[in-house]
């Protein structure tokens, strides 16, 4: 008897295994039932598809889907069912520039009576897709369960699923709108200036919002002292620093000459000068990216130098679109103006 009730209690305590799929779906969300979006072809800009696997045991009840089975999940093209190529990738990384897609022109909604199942509870994988070329693709998923590849392109025998989303990669936008504009801070001692460059993106009179900068040997998360020089011997110049702020700063501080001696001005044409005056400026901008630019008619008591002529760099936008610019440095007339990269 007591055997008996031990073997009841054995099998009572056997937990469920999974044997199979109930469901394998891929959509843009798990309450998204819309079918197509589309994407700028940056190599930036992403797109959240998720995977959504319910599991079932040899009688058909809703079992957890173990880990290991998640983590094989792979996102396919569906007509081939090999994983993202030819410019596609998937990654479990969220990127900076997620802004929801918008609905691809085709776009249509798609019922799906498994979200009005309680009895489903999928477990849902997400990943970011993103594409560096233009094109459209269906994607699709696989997973590996008790060693055998399942795909949502119907082409597993023992276990048939169809689902896909469609992907329509565009090609990004170049505009020749850009604007560089300055203005002064106006709280410097005699003799010092300093001025804010802004740089905007306005196409048709709206924004589209600057949100970073690439310079190739630039160190990561610094600013920039791209262009400068001392004792230069130009107009109400001696000293000149330009600096490209990062975008995340608020602010940034600048170090000038400053209260030179007059009698060594009447025998030295660079007016050197001991002292210094600090600077803090803010930088602090919505959507435009920021350069100051620094002058001072003394010069330190250094030797004379002269560097940065044009700086080659790329604006990134809001949707992840790198526009390739530069800032040409005119020292004789102490200004910076913009041209294509």
């Amino acid at each position: 008897m007591s055997e008996s009730m031990d073997a009841t209690g054995n099998q009572q305590s056997t937990s469920p295994v999974l044997v199979g799929l109930s469901s394998l779906k891929v959509k843009f969300d798990a309450s998204d039932n819309t079918q197509s979006r589309a994407l700028f072809a940056n190599g930036r800009m992403q797109v959240k598809v998720q995977v959504l696997v319910a599991g079932v045991d040899a009688d058909g009840n809703a079992v957890h889907v173990p880990e290991d089975v998640m983590e094989s999940i792979q996102l396919i093209h569906y007509a081939t069912g090999k994983t993202l190529r030819n410019g596609w990738a998937a990654s479990a990384a969220q990127g900076r520039f997620t802004r929801e897609a918008r609905p691809a022109p085709d776009a249509l909604d798609r019922y799906d009576d498994d979200l009005e199942n309680d009895s489903v509870h999928p477990q849902v994988r997400t990943f970011w897709v993103s594409s560096s070329s233009a094109g459209t693709t269906e994607v699709g998923a696989r997973l590996s369960l008790n060693g055998e590849r399942i795909l949502s392109n119907g082409t597993t025998p023992a276990s048939v699923h169809y689902s896909s989303v469609t992907l329509a990669a565009e090609k990004p936008e170049t505009y020749s709108v850009f604007q560089l504009y300055q203005n002064r801070i106006g709280n410097e001692s005699p003799g010092n200036r300093i001025w804010k460059y802004h740089l905007g993106l306005y196409p048709d009179g709206k924004q589209i919002r600057l949100v970073d900068w690439v310079v190739e040997g630039a160190e990561e998360g610094e600013n920039l002292d791209f262009a400068g020089g001392n004792r230069l011997n130009e107009i109400k110049t001696n000293y000149m620093k330009c600096i490209f702020v990062r975008p995340e700063k608020t602010s940034v501080t600048v170090t000038l000459p400053d209260r030179g001696d007059p009698f060594v001005y009447a025998f030295t044409g660079d007016a050197q000068t001991w002292n210094h005056k600090h600077y803090k400026v803010n930088t602090q901008s919505d959507g435009e990216l920021t350069i100051v630019q620094a002058l001072s008619e003394y010069s330190e008591n250094t030797g004379a130098q002269k560097y940065g002529n044009v700086l080659y760099f790329i604006a990134i936008d809001e949707y992840g679109t790198g526009h390739k610019l530069a800032i040409r440095v005119n020292f004789y007339e102490r200004n910076l103006s913009l041209q294509r990269g």
